[in-house]
């Protein structure tokens, strides 16, 4: 979510919303369901997963209803549009488009019948403001801690909650509300006319869940179990009656545009609130919390996104439940509260690391059963070193390690144990960028950094050792998709990084001690009659960038980079030598840009392909092929889209 609201804020509601009075049900669900189709050949209801399309036969009472359902909403829709229902059957446009409306709304309250979670998630979802908006993550934590959803392990109850979140996407429930560029995300936020639309049908149901505008509204604080605050004048929050709501499982507060809120929490506020799982208290101007903090025992996710909050109070070492904990865009925020070790129990702590923190917080190693870490800052006291990360093996998704300068020996990396840690997908290993010596020492270090097999992207940011790992090139890396290597810079050659499955995107920046990039970094071994290794069998977009030595890049042979669609080579001040390319059959993109030594396109030519050649501060190359008279002009002649200083060149 953007740090900045947004600038057309809806007016604040008033009144209640419905929800179930027993919303924590406990029903375990199979894995099909995200959109739901009716088949009339076949007399069948087909849920298509994400992975697959399950067709499950229906009853004949389940089918007759089905139908005498449809029939009725086609009915209803028809009169609507002030249109007789054999009219419409008349205009078979029409028909067809009543036809098509009512299948989709019947088959929607059927998808609803059969999955006994997705209603109590949209009640959940029902006390948002229209332009509150959310991550898929947080708002999977959230249902999560509410109880809505309990299947044992985790990893299961979350795989679930995000099959359910996205059948909501698809039934527009839920809506796409934009990206976060900054943490990589999407934002979404609560599809106001479908949620009311389900509401309306939900009227036998108790005020289990409320939003107001003014907390005098709740007229019995008692029934209340989940409440959300929308305030035009938030500085006038009368807290008494939240105070009150003894049975309050979630509190959420929300600003609306242009209004401020107090600093500062009332210091009582939460001495009642034993109940409290869900806190969420994102967007305003909190700058504290209250040490009576303390007495929510069952707090399980606290969310103070993008708030000005300074400090967490040590108080927080007895909330013991605590699963979430966002801290995202709290730019005044500088440390975590030495108590963190003791929130054992924590999954998620959500902040920008690097960019908040100066250091982690002692002993954060005690913390594991950790899932969302999205940084580890190495320190060089105790408590903060590398060795943290030793027993965080659930840890998933991406990780960035920093200050990787205070590791001293490749003992002390190898506590890391990066190998276990199974659930991380993209791993950055990262050192200091003002060393200025080249350091043989980082170059055990790094070997004993191996990431998991599992992982899909791997960065590598100013390594100061000359070789890079052993294990970047071993082939049992089967499912790494994208490297980065930036600012290695006293490496002078490159690994075979040729024999990687199914490396897709490489891009290789300010590496300047290469001077020649040959075979070796196609494969290990050399090519053989009897048998020929196919080098970056799924590569798709190749770079170098800033290369300050690179003269020769050769080695490629037939067959080698079948997929390779971009290549782009640029600021490459010495480089005069290019491979054989007219075999690259996929090849569609080529950039050279400010490589002032090379004066000629590779020796056979450009592959007949190539749908797009940019060349750009290159006067040698230029010369060579800029008009039907150069000699290199039979080489570009037929490409579609042929540039030189971005200026179009007509063929």
């Amino acid at each position: 979510m953007d740090d900045k609201l947004p600038e057309d804020r809806s007016t604040p509601f008033s009144g209640s919303i419905h929800s179930h009075p027993e919303l924590s049900s406990q029903a375990t669900r199979g894995n099909t369901c995200a959109s739901f189709q009716y088949d009339e050949n076949q007399k069948s209801l087909c849920l298509a997963s994400r992975q697959s399309t399950i067709t499950e036969e229906v009853n004949a009472d389940s089918l007759e209803r089905y139908s005498f359902e449809l029939e009725e909403k086609i009915r209803d829709k028809d009169v609507s549009a002030g249109h007789s229902y054999v009219g419409a059957k008349e205009d078979e446009g029409k028909a067809k488009e009543i036809r098509r409306e009512a299948k989709l709304e019947v088959s929607t309250d059927v998808v609803l019948r059969n999955e006994k979670y997705l209603k109590d998630f949209i009640l959940f979802c029902s006390i948002f403001p229209s332009d509150y908006e959310f991550t898929k993550d947080m708002l999977v934590w959230q249902w999560i801690a509410e109880g809505l959803i309990n299947l044992g392990e985790d990893e299961i109850m979350e795989g679930e909650s995000i099959r359910c979140f996205d059948t909501l996407l698809k039934l527009g429930y839920i809506m796409p509300a934009g990206y976060n560029h900054r943490i990589d995300q999407m934002k979404y936020r609560v599809g106001e006319e479908k949620v009311n639309a389900f509401i309306q049908k939900q009227q036998y149901l108790e005020p289990k869940f409320q939003k107001y505008l003014d907390t005098e509204e709740i007229t019995d604080s008692l029934k209340v179990d989940r409440l959300s605050l929308a305030f035009k004048e938030i500085d006038c929050i009368n807290f008494w009656t939240s105070k009150h709501c003894g049975q309050l499982k979630m509190l959420s507060i929300h600003r609306c545009y242009g209004s401020k809120m107090k600093n500062l929490l009332p210091s009582d506020l939460f001495l009642k609130l034993q109940a409290l799982k869900i806190l969420n208290l994102s967007h305003t101007d909190i700058m504290a919390l209250p040490s009576s903090v303390e007495n929510l025992k069952a707090l399980q996710c606290l969310d103070m996104y993008a708030t000005p909050i300074m400090g967490l109070p040590e108080s927080m070492r007895c909330l013991s439940n605590l699963r979430t904990l966002n801290l995202d865009g709290c730019l005044s925020l500088r440390t975590l509260p030495k108590c963190t070790s003791m929130l054992i129990n924590l999954r998620h702590l959500v902040l920008d690391v690097v960019g908040q923190l100066q250091s982690m917080p002692a002993g954060i190693g005690k913390l594991s059963k950790l899932r969302t870490l999205r940084a580890f800052l190495v320190g060089e006291d105790e408590g903060s070193r590398i060795g943290e990360l030793k027993d965080m093996n659930k840890l998933k998704g991406s990780l960035l390690i920093s200050n990787l300068e205070n590791v001293s020996t490749k003992e002390e990396a190898a506590e890391a144990y990066l190998c276990n840690k199974q659930d991380l997908k993209k791993i950055e290993l990262q050192w200091s960028d003002l060393q200025d010596n080249k350091n043989p020492d980082e170059e055990e270090i790094l070997e004993s950094l191996q990431p998991p097999l599992g992982i899909e992207e791997l960065k590598i940011f100013f390594y100061s050792g000359g070789v890079l790992p052993s294990w970047i090139s071993n082939p049992s890396f089967t499912e790494v998709v994208s490297i980065t290597l930036y600012k290695c810079r006293y490496c002078d050659t490159l690994p075979p990084l040729g024999e990687l499955p199914a490396l897709k995107f490489l891009s290789i920046l300010e590496m300047n001690e290469v001077v020649e990039i040959n075979s070796l970094f196609c494969r290990r071994n050399q090519i053989t009659n009897q048998h020929r290794h196919v080098a970056f069998p799924k590569l798709e977009k190749l770079s170098f960038d800033s290369m300050a030595k690179l003269e020769k890049w050769t080695g490629v042979v037939n067959g080698d980079f079948p997929y390779l669609r971009h290549l782009i080579i640029a600021h490459c001040g010495e480089l005069v030598v290019l491979p054989f390319l007219s075999h690259l059959n996929s090849l569609l993109h080529v950039e050279i840009i400010n490589c002032p030594q090379l004066s000629c396109l590779p020796e056979g030519g450009l592959p007949p392909t190539l749908e797009l050649l940019m060349i750009k501060d290159c006067p040698k190359l230029k010369e060579r092929c800029c008009n039907d008279q150069c000699d290199d002009w039979p080489k570009v002649a037929r490409i579609p889209a042929f540039y030189i200083n971005n200026q179009k060149v007509s063929v």
